[in-house]
């Protein structure tokens, strides 16, 4: 179904109000979604939670049977469970459990969904936390997280994830719950691939009393399942349930990205610092970074190697290509020292890039562990070479911007991380995640961290002139494709989290199958980076801070943050380690809106999180520890995750690189003259005044208090036919709109 047909069946952008609690039984109408529910041996229910004596807690289950209401009245509580069809949404119903009476002896209550026919091959999600059910074998890793039992360790084991919330892998009774405060979106989501249904179960992240939790548990014998979406107290708990025709693990998390917003509503744009001042900001905190006698930028403040240098993963060249884009000379100059830095004893003889650097002596990715002291993070040399790749390019197309470059090596840096990667895939058909630095032989197998490898090959095919590149590229993307993205797994991104899934790889792997696109405009890849982008969409908060966020000391609107991987509370305010500009790129090749709203989320509130005044000298080294009060606020509350850790994930150089790819990578403003499409990005806003042939007349306003040079990226249906140039946004039309005023603009310039 068409994206835009789809949403004006769901009325209103904030969705339908859900309707009260009723006190006497409706007429029994037929609600289709109930039908298909009750068709599936799955009953609809309540459950009401008390305490009893002796601090025992008695459970009150309640079942909506036949009609549209039912009520129970149990030790002075009354419990009331409704349901209403949703207009327009005949796959749809809504659910209120409530309680009145009776105060001081409830715990919780809510709705259940009971499934009489359940399999363990039925995938379930909770977005941002748990992917498949987490049904993988675990260990109780110490963090850093690594493998270390020799069971554990080869090219052909089973994903193995830490003690996270998970489903058992193993038999007997298997349980997870999950605070819908800490979620991206605040649903559960299950695929049954026996009846090919899919069911989404949205909730709001709390009641009227405080936390709503969901979660499911499975009887022994995985032939029965409990799904419950609890609220604590009285009042309250509102549900919508979607029940929908799924042929596929991908189809339910287009289904998913098409709701995500349904019922918390959408979240406003606050206009406080245009892209142009943020780069600024972003760049002279990198530049107070500057070690002068190592030549190089540091990641973060220096107290450990990983605070120092990371190439890949953490920082390294995604910090380099935008200075060497759009900074200042002197910025410029350090990216390239930078540059020169990584590849000046940073590249193993087989062509592999270190990963870890004190400016001295270079290191790899075993952190404290004797036995991984060889260790290599495959994502690392991928992602050095995409963004080695892409600085090339941008040079050869901008030779203006090569003064101070030393650049002679590049292309043979690039084309020996290329062959090794190559040859990694050839001899193993896998890329793995971590390989022996020294032999090049694979240690531990599985997983997408190496996600952005495909791009980066097929990127290096086009520059370096070599089409084997492209072979390989594609290979790898079928294979990450078909065993990974289409079961609706992407997992082992960061080095710290074993195989968890992650948002980081799917990502990349976004990244990837765009422009593999890109490179032969075979339309199967766009098919695959739908798939992709629905996966990443999961793990993007898409409403503002939650309720059992407050008092946290947040003050950010959370809507656009990414979570990490299901093993990590927290995230970034944007994707480790892309500008998200791949979202972009796939509307130009479908036409699509919804990316760009994905990704407006993203970058568009990438800004707050910068502090008022960025600190202009050398950061000094912190042993800030880590707040207490963290693991009591909501994982969705987004305003304290790039605070000091303990643990080596330099949050500040990350969120620099960050915000840097991203005001360099997507425009300020986007524009389709010939069929009059303005999408802004930026702190501004944009209308159409005037539009003639081919050409439209723009008002273009600033409200914020600071100076906006904004970049309007005008494209034609010919220009979108073709890929992206480097350096395109870069090389678009400008406006300098001063702080609280109001300009007009010609597109294209007349």
């Amino acid at each position: 179904m068409k994206r835009r047909a789809f949403l004006r069946g769901l009325g209103a952008a904030g969705g339908l109000a859900f309707v009260p609690a009723i006190a006497g039984a409706a007429p029994a109408g037929r609600v289709r979604a109930v039908d298909r529910l009750r068709a599936a041996s799955i009953q609809i229910g309540a459950r009401l939670m008390m305490r009893g004596q002796l601090n025992a807690v008695d459970v009150v289950e309640l079942s909506l049977g036949g009609g549209r209401s039912a009520r129970r009245a149990e030790r002075g509580v009354t419990m009331v469970l409704a349901a209403a069809p949703v207009a327009g949404q005949a796959d749809a119903i809504d659910l209120v459990s409530s309680v009145r009476g009776g105060a001081a002896t409830i715990e919780k209550h809510g709705v259940t969904l009971s499934f009489g026919a359940w399999s363990r091959d039925n995938y379930v999600l909770l977005p941002g936390l748990c992917y498949a059910g987490n049904r993988f074998q675990s260990r109780r890793a110490a963090q850093p997280a690594l493998l270390s039992e020799r069971a554990d360790i080869g090219p052909h084991v089973p994903p193995i994830v830490p003690d996270i919330a998970r489903l058992s892998a193993a038999p007997g009774r298997s349980s997870l719950v999950a605070d819908a405060g800490d979620l991206a979106t605040p649903a559960l989501a299950v695929h049954a691939p026996a009846s090919r249904l899919g069911i989404i179960v949205l909730a709001r992240p709390a009641s009227e009393t405080g936390a709503v939790s969901l979660g499911i548990a499975e009887d022994d014998d995985r032939k029965q399942a409990n799904a419950s979406i609890l609220g604590v107290g009285r009042g309250e708990v509102p549900v919508r349930i979607h029940v929908f025709d799924c042929a596929d693990v991908p189809a339910l998390f287009e289904r998913l990205f098409l709701l995500r917003k349904q019922l918390t509503g959408p979240t406003a744009l606050v206009h406080e610092r245009p892209f142009s001042a943020a780069f600024a900001a972003h760049e002279v905190r990198v530049n107070g970074r500057w070690i002068e006698k190592a030549g190089t930028l540091a990641l973060g403040e220096r107290a450990t190697p990983a605070t120092t240098w990371q190439t890949g993963w953490r920082g390294g060249l995604a910090t380099t290509l935008p200075l060497i884009a759009a900074g200042s000379q002197q910025s410029r100059e350090r990216a390239f020292a930078s540059v020169a830095f990584t590849l000046d004893g940073g590249q193993t003889p087989l062509g592999f890039f270190h990963g870890i650097s004190d400016g001295k002596t270079w290191s790899d990715d075993g952190f404290t562990y004797k036995h991984a002291r060889r260790w290599h993070l495959v994502r690392r040399t991928a992602e050095t070479l995409t963004l080695l790749i892409k600085q090339l390019a941008l040079l050869e197309r901008h030779p203006e911007l090569r003064t101070g470059a030393k650049s002679e090596r590049w292309a043979e840096a690039a084309r020996r991380a290329a062959d090794a990667l190559c040859k990694l895939w050839e001899r193993q058909k896998q890329l793995g995640q971590f390989i022996d630095i020294e032999s090049g032989e694979l240690v531990v197998g599985g997983s997408t961290s190496a996600g952005i490898a495909p791009a980066g090959l097929a990127l290096a095919a086009a520059q370096l002139k070599e089409p084997r590149y492209l072979d390989v590229a594609k290979a790898i993307g079928e294979h990450y494709y078909d065993r990974y993205v289409r079961v609706g797994l992407t997992g082992g991104g960061p080095g710290d989290v074993l195989q968890a899934p992650d948002s980081e790889s799917a990502a990349a792997l976004l990244d990837s199958f765009v422009t593999l696109y890109e490179a032969t405009r075979d339309r199967v890849w766009i098919d695959r980076a739908r798939a992709a982008a629905h996966l990443l969409a999961s793990w993007v908060i898409a409403y503002d801070a939650p309720a059992a966020g407050r008092g946290c000391g947040s003050g950010v609107r959370a809507t656009g943050a990414v979570f990490w991987s299901a093993a990590a509370r927290r995230g970034s305010p944007g994707y480790v380690l892309s500008s998200g500009d791949a979202l972009l790129r796939l509307y130009r090749a479908t036409g699509d809106v919804a990316p760009l709203e994905l990704l407006r989320d993203t970058v568009h509130n990438l800004a707050q999180y910068l502090p008022e005044t960025p600190p202009a000298a050398p950061l000094a080294p912190t042993t800030t520890p880590a707040d207490d009060r963290q693991s009591t606020c909501a994982g969705a509350d987004s305003g304290r995750w790039l605070e000091a850790r303990d643990g080596g994930v330099p949050t500040d150089g990350m969120f620099d690189a960050i915000g840097l790819l991203s005001y360099t990578e997507v425009p300020g403003i986007y524009v389709r003259p010939d069929t009059g499409f303005v999408f802004v990005f930026d702190h501004v806003t944009a209308r159409v005044k005037e539009r003639a042939r081919e050409r439209l007349v723009l008002t273009i306003a600033n409200p914020t208090r600071t100076d906006a040079n904004v970049r309007i990226l005008t494209e034609t249906a010919t220009a979108v036919a073709e890929p992206l140039k480097p350096g395109a946004v870069l090389d678009a039309q400008t406006a300098v709109v001063p702080a609280g005023g109001t300009v007009q603009v010609s597109v294209p310039p007349g």
